[in-house]
């Protein structure tokens, strides 16, 4: 297991150099061309640190206490995502928590979270994971509670993707096929009733009319055009100006500032490192015996390539802009330190030993494949 833990460490720090690139050459853009003086970089060295800092006290939180105070933890992601209603709005909505200068947003962890809990539910209940009430209905409903509180901030697509990765997680943990694609086709439907009958927020029918239509959102059309514009190698680091003029380009669009310095390569350096990242978790996941922590690792790398094809697919058009950062590059701060905690509690699981404390390889461990 060595090997594939090496290999992951390696692909974290990957990830996190290239978004330090990217906010660099973002704010030394943005105060040569607009003489805007910006500080995503500083936050990105930030929240790399305090999801440095998260992932160690994540690994040295004995596997068992996320095991006995689950119900806990899920009790905790609903208080999160209540509490984003005793704040003010931001931007309209209410999405986050502003503690001074910075914010929280409750529903990147809630997701960590909500992981955990179904994870620990599926190897409670795991003779009853095949019974529709207890290995589908009632742990989606516990779901439900916290895509019913990301709906009202409003948040569409953190709740759609919430229920999705839940019902992932429960296939992991057993239950029948059937029953999610049934929902899933139920779900779809729904979505477009809604939409058709005007249920939705007014910015959440303009997404999704500009997507059925053919028809680019702005902002997609100017991150598309600023990589386009720099060919398959890129303008070069501060070699290019379009990225100024994108919007959120230091979150939901940072494949346009990527794109636009190092062209389509850059990109599929990114692609790649991913792939090497999902991969060695999964490699990691076959040495694990515990259903519960097998099941938290699938998930939590769905989580991760949900994620990942979410913003590919809206940087390339092909998906309705739905806000869902890329994970470790973007300023996101509250995706990457909720991210590395989960990555912490998939750690202390694989050098958990009762009654050992030590967190390091113990006798008869296997790190060596």
């Amino acid at each position: 297991m060595r090997q594939e833990l090496i290999v992951t460490l390696v692909c974290y720090f990957i990830l996190f150099i290239i978004g330090a690139i990217a906010m660099y050459s973002l704010d030394i853009a943005k105060e040569m061309v607009l003489g805007v003086q910006s500080n995503f970089f500083q936050k990105h060295i930030f929240t790399t640190i305090i999801g440095f800092l998260t992932f160690l006290i994540a690994v040295n939180i004995p596997y068992q206490v996320f095991y006995r105070y689950y119900k806990l933890f899920y009790l905790l992601g609903i208080g999160l995502l209540g509490m984003v209603f005793a704040f003010p709005k931001i931007n309209g909505v209410h999405r986050w928590i502003r503690i001074g200068s910075f914010t929280i947003q409750p529903s990147e962890f809630a997701k960590i979270l909500l992981v955990l809990f179904l994870s620990m539910y599926v190897e409670q209940n795991k003779d009853r994971m095949e019974s529709f009430w207890n290995g589908f209905l009632l742990p989606m409903l516990f779901s439900g509670v916290y895509a019913a509180l990301i709906m009202l901030q409003p948040n569409l697509s953190t709740a759609i993707l919430v229920l999705f990765v839940s019902m992932l997680a429960l296939y992991y943990g057993g239950t029948k096929l059937l029953y999610v694609l049934s929902t899933l086709v139920a779900g779809v439907v729904a979505l477009m009733i809604a939409s058709a009958f005007g249920y939705l927020h007014s910015y959440q029918i303009m997404r999704l009319s500009h997507f059925f239509s053919g028809n680019l959102a702005p902002q997609v059309d100017i991150a598309l055009k600023a990589v386009k514009n720099s060919g398959l190698t890129g303008a070069g680091l501060l070699g290019g100006y379009m990225k100024v003029y994108v919007p959120e380009a230091e979150s939901d669009f940072v494949l346009a500032v990527i794109g636009e310095d190092f062209g389509f390569f850059g990109i599929l350096i990114i692609l790649i490192t991913y792939l090497f990242l999902a991969y060695a978790l999964m490699r990691i996941s076959s040495f694990i015996e515990r259903l519960s922590l097998r099941v938290f690792t699938w998930s939590y790398v769905t989580l991760i390539l949900l994620h990942l094809t979410i913003n590919l697919g809206v940087f390339a058009g092909m998906l309705p802009v739905t806000g869902v950062p890329l994970p470790f590059i973007s300023t996101g701060g509250s995706s990457m330190i909720a991210l590395l905690a989960g990555f912490g509690v998939i750690i202390s699981g694989v050098f958990y030993k009762e009654g050992r404390p030590s967190y390091g390889p113990a006798e008869g461990d296997d790190l060596g494949k």
